[in-house]
């Protein structure tokens, strides 16, 4: 394959955000999913079921990949025989400008949120168990896109909140893919993510 300008992506697009389900719903069926944008170039939310986290800082989101390769050597020569991936975990990093109640969501699990007139009580108690929901990222880079699906989405890691003056405040948290049993082409998987996309480039020779 040449090498090719029109195969650099620069993902920041107005379309492009992160959307989440309430925590304990089913998961979406992933068949169900639109493309991003329709025949006429209309964008079309991932479904019903899921609620977009808002503005992201300048830095966008931060995919990650955190993986743990043990190796196995024989006595002659010490030489690697095996390898065992013991660890590999899919992460996205962001930092969320809204402070809205699909945020607060996420920053505070377990939360007991009631609503009276206009005033919304916020109780943040200990977290007791998992707050497992499914999520879509949205990139989109002029007429091209992707989408990629989250089967199951937990909070991993919450950054420091700063209200400092002049700035704004932003909401930092790190979201762990957890692997989910489902159905792929026939076989039963344990998936990760997803990932859908119009990028010509992708299309692999003979498909």
């Amino acid at each position: 394959m040449a090498k090719s300008t029109d195969n650099v992506r620069a993902w920041y697009g107005f379309d492009s955000g992160l959307w989440v389900t309430m925590p304990g719903e089913p998961m979406p069926d992933f068949e169900a999913i639109p493309d991003v944008y329709d025949a006429a170039g209309v964008f079309q939310p991932p479904g019903d079921e899921f609620y977009e986290v808002g503005w992201l800082s300048e830095d966008g989101p931060t995919q990650g990949r955190n993986r743990t390769v043990e190796r196995f050597r024989a006595w002659q020569g010490n030489s690697i025989v095996r390898t065992a991936v013991t660890e590999d975990d899919h992460t996205f990093q962001i930092q969320a400008l809204e402070d809205n109640w699909v945020v607060a969501g996420l920053r505070y699990p377990d939360s007991i949120v009631t609503t009276t007139g206009d005033v919304t009580q916020t109780v943040v108690v200990q977290q007791s168990g998992e707050d497992v929901r499914t999520g879509v990222l949205d990139l989109v880079d002029g007429g091209i896109w992707k989408r990629i699906f989250i089967p199951r989405l937990v909070l991993d890691e919450t950054g420091d909140t700063s209200h400092t003056a002049g700035e704004l405040t932003f909401y930092e948290m790190t979201l762990l893919a957890k692997v989910a049993p489902m159905t792929i082409d026939g076989a039963d998987r344990g998936v990760s993510l997803i990932e859908l996309t119009n990028n010509p480039a992708m299309i692999q020779p003979g498909s």
